[in-house]
């Protein structure tokens, strides 16, 4: 495989299906703003995430809250995340045991 061949499977990976978001969304979002290809801002992130762990991973939590293209679906995945621990953490005080209704 060249190199130029490795490159484009990359980017076709980063840039993912047309309109989808990986995660929150942030990426595209921003990518479409800056008129910019998905992958460009995802490697960015992700280099960022490399050498700034938290703060680049507070700065996409606020991005996705911040961006109106993102503010549904971040807010959705972090409900679904609060349903999730709450659900664990009630399994942990009953023994790790569902309860029965």
């Amino acid at each position: 495989m060249s190199s130029q061949n490795a490159f484009d499977d990359f980017r076709q990976e980063l840039n993912g299906r047309p309109g989808q978001p990986i995660v929150l969304g942030v990426c595209l979002a921003l990518a479409k703003r800056f008129d910019l290809e998905p992958w460009v801002t995802r490697v960015i992130a992700i280099i960022a995430g490399l050498l700034f762990s938290l703060p680049a991973l507070i700065a996409y939590i606020v991005l996705g809250y911040v961006l109106d293209e993102t503010r549904d679906r971040t807010s959705g995945f972090f409900k679904g995340l609060g349903v999730w621990i709450r659900e664990r953490i009630s399994g942990f005080n009953n023994g790790g045991h569902k309860s029965e209704s």
